[in-house]
């Protein structure tokens, strides 16, 4: 490496998106969820609150991912190697 702060800038990055998708999970389970009440004719107050939580919890637990994520240094935890692959390779 030549530039150090070029690696904790890619670091920032990754960390941003893990914390962007987990938070995006829960917009997704937020629309399906609406989706399944209007099905079920729920009154729209608690469609519409229903959908309010799921973004409310998207920003908190998206955020809390990344500080997570920022204080043990992982920016990439689904794509780690399997502790015993570097032994069968």
């Amino acid at each position: 490496m030549l530039n150090p702060r070029a690696s904790r800038v890619t670091d920032a990055r990754e960390i941003g998106r893990l914390g962007d998708h987990v938070g995006q999970a829960f917009v997704v389970i937020g629309g399906v969820s609406a989706l399944l009440m209007a099905v079920a004719q729920w009154q729209w107050f608690w469609i519409a609150n229903m959908i309010y939580l799921c973004f409310v919890l998207s920003a908190a637990v998206g955020s809390l991912a990344k500080v997570i994520a920022y204080r043990s240094g992982e920016t990439d935890p689904w794509h780690q190697q399997h502790p015993g692959a570097a032994l069968r390779a």
